[in-house]
């Protein structure tokens, strides 16, 4: 049996990057993956485009029991350092709102298909369709791995593994729970898991006729009286709740807050530019301007027609035949203060499947922050997603498999000397 010098569990993006760093100065690094092909989900981020990091990703935009567990690793292999790699692979990026970068191309398959070609380059061997069942440490420091492919069990023989599994978020796009047994089947404890980066449940009684609506607005997440988060962009009302990019960057604090039994509220603002104060008077003002307009038309020319319908319904001005000019002072503060601050009742999340990343996972205490080694295995290396660690929307978490997979790879290996 072929021993390797660094066997790497997973074919995703850490995992990728650990079999590149450790490729560069390793001829025997051997890349399994469970899957059809590697870097699946990769494709898909982004929307297809690959927000391959962001300009402003440093170790407060993550989360978990212990944050600063990225911080050794984000210092090391910085956005920068990340920048340049790519582009001494053949990668061009671009930066666009919000410090997200980009490929040059805007298409994910360009990122793939760049990592793709250097792990050829270096000579990673790579096999696919490899899922690994169990690990097994022996007595001299080295690992065996049973691995099911298709209808055969194999065994290889390493004497470092990384595992780089990713989470079980997007289990249609690879996502799975195998790292987490593995890690389980070696003693290390996994703190529950949570879906992240995902679409939000509410209740939509009343709010049916703005499915499919977008708007700009500003949103407020709340626990009580207590302010949670605030994020502005583009809000989409759906079926079940809500989504959009604002949603998705709250999501994870209100999948957490549901977890604990807590009943978060969204606060919507749809017209963040105007005060209060002065939204009232512009609302009075169009009442005497116009009072032979029938409410039905009072928004016409300044919201959209259904959310303007949806707000007046709820303020309790019917009927929408009334005319503008009967409205009282205490019904337009009334149509002011939900335009302002429009609560949505929060009721669950959109599941693991649809979310984009995992919330929870390995117990960061449990490994080397410094290095990404177990302490509890030595020579058994974890990245990624993996850990109980989630970065913000928009290129974090990337930038986070890249960071932690480079330096997984090069403590294995600087270890083997």
């Amino acid at each position: 049996m072929k021993q390797y010098a660094l066997a790497i569990i997973g074919g995703g993006a850490s995992g990728m990057m650990a079999a590149i760093a450790a490729g560069k100065s390793c001829k025997e690094v051997l890349l399994l993956e469970r899957g059809g092909r590697i870097g699946r989900k990769l494709l898909a981020t982004g929307n297809g485009r690959c927000n391959i990091s962001n300009r402003n990703a440093q170790h407060k935009g993550y989360h978990g029991a212990v944050p600063e567990f990225v911080r050794p690793a984000m210092d090391r292999y910085t956005v920068d350092k990340t920048l340049r790699l790519f582009e001494e692979m053949g990668l061009p990026v671009v930066e666009e709102e919000d410090g997200k970068l980009y490929p040059y191309s805007l298409q994910a398959a360009a990122v793939l298909d760049v990592l793709r070609l250097e792990l050829e380059r270096l000579g990673v061997e790579i096999r696919t369709d490899s899922e690994v069942q169990t690990i097994r440490r022996l007595k001299d420091g080295s690992f065996r791995l049973y691995v099911q492919s298709g209808e055969e069990k194999q065994e290889y023989a390493a004497r470092r593994v990384i595992v780089a599994c990713g989470g079980e978020a997007s289990a249609g796009l690879g996502g799975c729970s195998g790292g987490y047994r593995l890690l389980e089947g070696l003693g290390h404890k996994i703190t529950p898991r949570l879906p992240g980066i995902v679409q939000l449940k509410a209740d939509m009684n009343g709010l049916k006729g703005l499915s499919g609506s977008k708007f700009e607005a500003s949103l407020t997440l709340r626990d009580g009286k207590k302010v949670c988060r605030k994020e502005n962009g583009e809000l989409l009302f759906t079926d079940y709740g809500v989504s959009g990019p604002p949603v998705m960057q709250l999501s994870a604090t209100a999948s957490r807050l549901l977890d604990r039994g807590r009943k978060p509220v969204l606060e919507i603002d749809f017209l963040p530019e105007f005060d209060e104060e002065t939204l009232t008077k512009m609302l009075r003002r169009r009442a005497h301007t116009r009072p032979d307009k029938r409410l039905e038309d009072y928004f016409t020319g300044f919201v959209p027609k259904r959310l303007g319908q949806c707000i007046l319904k709820l303020a309790g001005t019917a009927p929408l035949s009334r005319l503008a000019g009967s409205l009282t002072g205490q019904e337009i503060a009334a149509i002011s203060r939900l335009l302002k601050c429009f609560p949505v009742q929060i009721t669950g999340t959109n599941g693991m499947k649809n979310a984009q990343v995992t919330l929870g996972g390995a117990d960061t205490s449990q490994f080397d922050p410094y290095t990404m080694e177990s302490k509890l295995v030595r020579g058994l290396y974890v990245t990624g997603e993996l850990y109980d660690i989630d970065g913000d929307c928009g290129g974090y978490n990337l930038q986070w498999a890249w960071s932690s997979g480079q330096l997984a790879a090069e403590e294995a290996v600087r270890s083997l000397a």
